[in-house]
């Protein structure tokens, strides 16, 4: 059975900083997999995925999500709400920027 290593572990092995290797991970660049709040690599995967194998990671959108059957119920999956989140995020920044823009003309025409 294949050894499964946290994140520490994983940049240990592959001679990264934690935070490159979840950045990595969190970007679906390198294979692992989402254990509660945790992440979880497969050192079999690492070793397939550094030696360049066929093995890719799996894209965020496809990986299950930590509520398994119920991933699917509104209100559960850590994804949605996490795409919620960042549609919102984006919409601030939008107003923001608009905002800003406004500003910025109004400065003109007092000029």
């Amino acid at each position: 059975m294949a050894r499964i290593l946290t994140v520490e572990q994983a940049a240990e092995k592959l001679q990264l900083t934690p935070k490159t290797t979840r950045k990595l991970l969190r970007d679906g660049k390198m294979p692992g997999r989402k254990v509660g709040r945790a992440w979880r690599v497969l050192e079999t995967e690492i070793e397939r995925w550094v030696g360049g194998s066929e093995l890719e990671a799996v894209p965020v959108e496809q990986r299950k999500s930590i509520f398994g059957l119920y991933k699917d119920v509104p209100g559960l999956s850590s994804e949605a709400f996490m795409a919620e989140k960042h549609a919102e995020n984006e919409e601030q920044e939008r107003k923001w920027d608009e905002r800003q823009r406004q500003r910025e003309a109004r400065k003109g025409r007092a000029a």
